[in-house]
């Protein structure tokens, strides 16, 4: 299949999950013998496998963050794809009008991200989004979710193929840290992935208990405390090589709509603690494999976790038993069914008399 990926950020700038995921996916179905083009706003990784498209330096209006935003679903718009046999949007199709089928993936919803924004400007700039993604879900030909609860304001979509997890890269092994430690990773310490709470409750409870416990963060702020440990912009082996010495991994996110992390900490072979955020609930099954605790528990349930190797021993089965489910095999299986199904359902259209305009929604 011809297929073209719709994605604004990539790994080679951003961080960002949605990123990861749209340049991992590429791969894979370069892999598989798909001619893949990635139209977006930054450059190819060094490893991948796939073409990129991106706009031309001149256009004014996607300079700046709020031209990255708003303007780069009207350059999609100008762009053609009738050379493709599928159209895969991770966002911004809501301008598209184009006779070949498009699938949207819904990565969660701006307006959750808006509730749950500490800034009055980011929870604006996500609100006025929640309309393009409407517009962008009711336009496409299938739309999917990564999680059920990515889906609970977009009422008439029900399927969802959850995010994938390398599970080549993310597996278990290796000897955990000489001291206990604890990982995790976000953007920023104050954002909805609320760090700031793992370190209050490190440096206030944990580390005073364990005097040689470690903290290690994945974001792009700094923190000066002992045995805290701060990472930027790491490679993916080196990522996936923290998750497997750490002894625990914690997120104490206020929303998630999926939760990577979770998974891929579970896959490394590392406990998960959580707060009950909606995307940490649907990943560790309401607790089943990892534990979900409020805020005010955090330090508490993060130090007796430290302590007990058998409780350890039984999230790490569990886990390794969940991260399975998010396979990347069969999280790509799911999308080419996908694409089979709408490629045929297009080319029966045509054979029934259904007319390019009907199409071209």
């Amino acid at each position: 299949m011809r297929v073209a990926l719709l994605q604004s950020f990539l790994p080679s700038r951003s961080q960002g999950g949605v990123g990861h995921f749209a340049h991992q996916f590429a791969c894979r179905l370069s892999a598989r013998g798909h001619a893949v083009t990635l139209f977006s706003l930054d450059p190819a990784p060094a490893d991948a496998t796939y073409d990129v498209v991106r706009p031309s330096a001149g256009l004014t209006y996607l300079r700046g963050r709020l031209g990255r935003l708003y303007g780069f679903g009207w350059w999609l718009a100008s762009q053609r794809y009738d050379q493709f046999d599928i159209v895969h949007a991770l966002g911004d199709n809501h301008f598209l009008r184009t006779v070949t089928p498009v699938v949207r993936t819904l990565s969660g919803c701006a307006l959750a991200e808006a509730w749950h924004a500490p800034k009055l400007t980011t929870r604006a700039m996500q609100a006025s989004l929640y309309p393009l993604e409407l517009l962008g879900a009711a336009r496409a030909r299938a739309s999917v979710g990564i999680s059920r609860n990515s889906l609970q304001f977009f009422p008439w979509v029900h399927t969802v193929i959850p995010q994938g997890i390398d599970r080549t890269v993310f597996r278990p092994g290796g000897e955990k840290s000489a001291a206990p430690s604890i990982l995790s990773v976000g953007h920023r310490l104050r954002d909805r992935k609320r760090l700031y709470l793992l370190v209050e409750a490190f440096a206030k409870v944990i580390r005073p208990a364990l005097p040689d416990a470690q903290l290690w963060l994945v974001c792009d702020d700094r923190v000066e405390l002992a045995g805290v440990t701060c990472y930027a912009n790491l490679p993916l082996a080196e990522l996936a090589a923290l998750y497997r010495r750490a002894w625990v991994f914690c997120l104490p996110s206020s929303y998630e709509g999926f939760g990577r992390p979770y998974a891929e900490a579970m896959a490394s072979g590392t406990p998960v603690v959580a707060t009950p955020n909606a995307g940490a609930r649907e990943v560790l099954d309401d607790g089943r494999y990892g534990v979900l605790v409020p805020p005010p528990l955090l330090a508490s349930t993060l130090l007796a976790l430290l302590d007990e190797e058998p409780w350890r021993q039984h999230l790490i089965r569990a886990g390794l038993a969940r991260a399975a489910a998010f396979d990347w095999e069969r999280v790509v299986d799911a999308y080419e069914a996908l694409y089979r199904r709408l490629i045929a359902r297009v080319a029966g259209d045509h054979e029934t008399g259904v007319g390019v305009a009907a199409l071209a929604r």
